[in-house]
Formats: structure tokens, sequence, C-alpha cells
């Protein structure tokens, strides 16, 4: 409770309501499941959660690293926010067009390496859906790094929420569903980005850090953390792809990806944490209130990766010892084998938990893409852990005890570094 009240009431409430908008995303994400798994079977819902896992892989690529800059860079802007956030949308939409492009022309291979049915119409749907998503995630980065709070709660929950419910009566098969989310949340980003608007001056920075932030500055902050940002999806992806892959067209992909999404829902307590104060930890670092800032700041920060991960440890029992009835209950008698996958696989959200909880102040505060380096070296440890644990283990055991193995060392390293960067 003393950590709790050492936080500024706004920090509070903003905190507060953007894990509600998290949470009803991720409501709507699990209704959509039970949706799925009702209407196209576990075929249908394997696809589904490739489908997923496809997007948060390669969002981070198509996104080049321009959700990180806005939060880091436009709370520094004292003119041009407007046009920065424009400018960072245009960049958006080429890439991802242009990847959505490619995507189709390799479609039939691609969904043969997938073990999809559906050649170039599942993967144009993918692709669609993974703009919608990019474009959602921009625009939602730029409210935020201007302070817009509760417009980007809005966006969100609108986009990733609302869109997708919307979309369920006018599609049929999954591609189509796919297809009418994401043109849905094409049309809610460009909303969201037009209405961005400058509404607090910058206090005044220090001379060496006066100039305005370009296009450029974001662009070049965020692509050094590029590799960074795809390793961290993948962590979270990688399991259903390499189930995916060691039993073509089996629901096991399926158990497995709903053991990873039982992770993101209990990480969303803390990954709401960087877009709150990630934009403040910036406009404070800016001005060298760091090393030589006041105590009771760098005791809160260093203290809250400790408190997240009792909190998700907390989580993590609670899931566990329900899993059963939640997966009998939520998605049928059939998909029983998901049982003891989600059991092992909600362990790794404790160490994931001091990782979100660390990372805003590592971002805000090093230019250095340690971040980055920390988590391209625990993916690399998954997919070597992945194969080894498959030549003992069923393959989707193996592959969420890998997530366990990867994860505890990614939140250990996380919090030395935030240790040694806070320290006096």
């Amino acid at each position: 409770m003393r950590l709790l009240r050492a936080v500024p009431r706004a920090v509070r409430r903003d905190y507060a309501a953007s894990l509600l908008s998290q949470w009803f995303v991720l409501g709507i994400g699990l209704f959509l499941f039970y949706v799925v798994a009702r209407r196209g079977g576990a075929a249908g819902f394997a696809y589904y959660q490739i489908a997923r896992g496809v997007v948060s892989s390669f969002q981070p690529l198509a996104m080049i690293g321009l959700g990180q800059g806005l939060h880091r860079y436009l709370p520094r802007t004292s003119t041009g926010t407007e046009r920065l956030a424009r400018q960072a949308f245009g960049i958006q939409a080429a890439v991802t067009v242009g990847l959505m492009l490619l995507g189709i022309a390799l479609g039939p291979q691609v969904s043969r390496l997938l073990g999809l049915h559906g050649g170039t119409l599942a993967v144009a749907a993918i692709m669609v859906m993974l703009i919608g998503n990019c474009l959602c995630s921009t625009a939602v980065a730029a409210l935020r790094g201007s302070h817009q709070v509760a417009r980007a709660n809005t966006i969100s929950a609108v986009g990733f929420g609302l869109t997708p419910i919307l979309a369920v009566p006018a599609a049929g098969p999954v591609e189509h569903f796919l297809l009418a989310q994401g043109a849905g949340m094409i049309l809610v980003a460009a909303w969201g980005t037009f209405t961005v608007r400058h509404r607090s001056p910058a206090p005044p920075a220090p001379a060496w850090s006066r100039s305005e932030p370009t296009l450029r500055t974001l662009m070049g902050y965020g692509l050094r953390r590029l590799p960074g940002d795809m390793a961290l999806p993948a962590l979270f992806t990688y399991p259903t792809f390499a189930v995916a892959v060691a039993l073509p067209g089996g629901p096991e992909a399926g158990f497995v990806g709903f053991a990873s999404s039982a992770v993101t829902l209990i990480c969303s307590l803390f990954g709401t944490l960087t877009p709150v104060l990630l934009p403040r930890l910036s406009r404070l670092f800016q001005h060298g209130a760091v090393a030589d800032g006041p105590d009771p700041t760098r005791s809160m920060l260093l203290r809250l990766p400790l408190y997240a991960a009792l909190l998700a440890a907390v989580a993590a029992a609670f899931v566990a010892s329900v899993a059963p009835t939640l997966v009998t209950g939520f998605l049928g008698p059939e998909f029983t084998g998901a049982i003891g996958v989600l059991r092992l696989g909600v362990l790794s959200a404790i160490p994931l938990a001091v990782f979100y909880a660390a990372r805003p102040t590592l971002d805000a505060l090093l230019d250095r893409p340690v971040i980055s380096r920390l988590l391209l070296a625990c993916l690399a440890l998954q997919v070597t852990v992945t194969h080894v644990a498959q030549l003992t283990l069923p393959a989707p055991h193996a592959a969420v005890l890998a997530l366990c193995v990867a994860a505890t060392v990614l939140g250990a390293g996380a919090h030395h570094l935030v240790v040694r960067a806070l320290r006096p």
C-alpha cells in the first residue's frame, strides 16, 4: 500500500483506466475464442490461433519501432505534435501495405509453411488483420505520447474490442472474419490519428535537449529496438508455431495458443505500465532527474518489479487451480488436452511480470538497446530448449517448458539492469 500511495494520483488514474480498457479488449479476445471454437471446431480454432500468432510475430517488424518512438518523443515536442504523429501513421501504412502485397505474392508457400488449408485467401486475411493491428497500435501510441490518455483508451477499446465483435455477424468462415476485423480497425486507426492534439507544453529542458524531435529521431530510436520488439511476441507465439510444425493439422497448436493467451492475460496487468509510465518518465529523465533524482522515485521504480512478481504469482496459482473448469467449461470437453499445458504455461507469467515492470524505466532512461539484446538472447534460449525438450517430452509440454525457462532468464536480466540503471 505504501508503494501505491507513493504513485501520483494522475498516474494511478491513467493506469486504472488503461487497465480497464486493456481488460475489455482481452475479455473480447477470450469471447472470440469461444465463438471461433464453436463455429470452426478444433481446426478453425487452430487456424485462428496461428493467425493471431502470425500477427503478433510480424507486428513489431511492420511497426519498425514507431510505437516506442511515439511514446518516448511525442512528450518532448513543443510544436509539431500533430505533424509527427501523422508522418508516423503514413510510414506505418506504407510498410504494412508492402508486407501485405509480399504475403499475397507468396501466399501458397506461406500457407503450406504454416500448415493452413486456405491458400492465398487465408494468408491475405491474416495480412489485412496485421495492417489493422499495426495502424491501431500506432494511433494509440500517438495519443498516449501526446497525453490524450482517455482518447487513446477509447481508440484501443473500439479498434481492438468492439470492431471484432461487430465483425462476427458479418463473417462466416474464419478468413472472412479476419478480413472484416482488419478493415474496421483501419478505419478506427485513421480516426484516432487525426484527433491527435498537442495538449501540454513540455517543461524547460537543458540546452542540449531543446531540439524538436523529428521523424528521423523517432525512427532511429525505434529501429535500434526493432530486433527486441520482434523477439518479445515471438516468445509467446513460437510455442504455437513449434507445435503446429511438429504436429501439423492437429489441435495441439490451439492448446498451446490458449495457454499463451492466459499468460498474456496475466501480463496485461503489467504490460500497461509501459504506455502509462514511459511518456512521463521520458519527460522526467530528459532533465537529468535519474541519478540525482528524489529517493522516493528511485525506490518506487526499484520495488515495482518485485511487487509485480508477487501479484503475478497469485494470478498464476489461481489459473492453475481452476484450469480444468476453465478449459472444459470455456472451450468444451474435447479440449481437455489443454489442461496440463495451461498449468505449466502460466508459471512463465511470474518472471514476465518482472520484465514488464522494469521495462518502462529502462526504455525511458537508456539510449542503448540493452533490453533488445536481452530479448534476443532469451528467444534463442527458448528455441534451443524447445527442440531439446521435444526429444523426451510431448511437443506441447516441451514448448511451454521452454517458454518458462526463457521467461525466467528475461525477468532476472531485466531486474539486474534496472538496479544498475537506477544506482545513485
